[in-house]
């Protein structure tokens, strides 16, 4: 076992195809091919199975991953103290996000100051995302919390606030705000039972003992806000959610607290490490930039 097998190994890892694996390291698909061959051989069992889209990764895979990432992470980070890549003129973050809005400015000012570092991207609601980054699929990740999380380093962002996104047809368009008791009937269109701003919702809901009328469930904010604005229900988004849909409206709920902050986080292990580390820099100063 090398450590050129552990970076091909891990790159699979993140793009799920051998092709791109080879693009992010600059080698060839067939060097890959070998490096993860070798691999298997060395520990004895096969670790992806090909798929029509790519590669899955194997029990004895997803087992092996951790080790392998802290490796990577490891040596590209003594790399970078050693003086050898501290521009970072090449490197790879693997990033997951529950509002792709969210992070965006912060990728465009990354790739401008570190043009030779790669992306990769899963998006998912907050829950399954601080799962992913346990797990180590994926290396930091923008998500919505009520507080830091215990055994993340978590960078808060900014604070956001839940909504109720409105039809301009309904009887509500013309408030500025509403109440949690005006809501008691309403038919709404909720995310699933991951998501973060569902739960904040479903909080205070049961604080007053208030139900609503759950008429469709989806799986991301985009189909919510499309059902709201084909006047199926009301949804609930987060402040920075909104947008600019004609058709739609966000409202405050002016007797209770909604509110929950934006954070990146990361293992707290890694935070310091290479990529993973001016990353933070960089979001940490868009963040008080955006304050400001």
């Amino acid at each position: 076992m090398n450590f050129a097998q552990l970076r091909a190994f891990n790159a699979v890892a993140t793009h799920r195809t051998f092709s791109t694996a080879a693009q992010a390291l600059g080698v060839t698909q067939s060097a890959i091919t070998q490096n993860i061959k070798s691999l298997e051989e060395s520990v004895g069992t096969h670790l992806f199975t090909r798929t029509a889209a790519g590669v899955e990764l194997t029990a004895s895979a997803y087992d092996l991953l951790p080790r392998v990432r802290e490796i990577v992470l490891a040596l590209e980070d003594l790399d970078a103290r050693m003086g050898k890549t501290r521009d970072l003129r090449s490197g790879h973050l693997s990033v997951g996000l529950c509002a792709p809005y969210v992070a965006m400015p912060i990728f465009e000012k990354f790739a401008s100051a570190y043009p030779g570092v790669t992306f990769s991207v899963r998006l998912d609601n907050s829950s399954n995302l601080l799962d992913l980054v346990a797990q180590y699929d994926v290396d930091v990740a923008v998500v919505t919390l009520l507080e830091p999380k215990a055994g993340f380093a978590c960078e808060k962002l900014f604070d956001q606030e839940v909504r109720i996104l409105v039809h301009r047809n309904h009887p509500f368009w013309k408030r500025g705000h509403v109440t949690l008791a005006q809501l008691r009937g309403e038919p709404f269109i909720l995310r699933e039972a991951g998501s973060m701003t569902r739960q904040i919702f479903e909080r205070a809901l049961a604080k007053r003992d208030i139900e609503i009328a759950t008429r469709l469930m989806l799986g991301s904010r985009e189909a919510v806000k499309e059902a709201v604005g084909a006047g199926l229900g009301l949804g609930i988004v987060l402040n920075r959610e909104i947008g600019h849909d004609p058709r739609l409206r966000g409202l405050r709920v002016k007797d209770a607290d909604l509110s929950a902050g934006e954070y990146l986080v990361t293992l707290a292990k890694n935070r310091d490490r290479g990529v993973i580390r001016e990353f933070f820099a960089l979001a940490a100063a868009y963040a008080a930039k955006d304050a400001g």
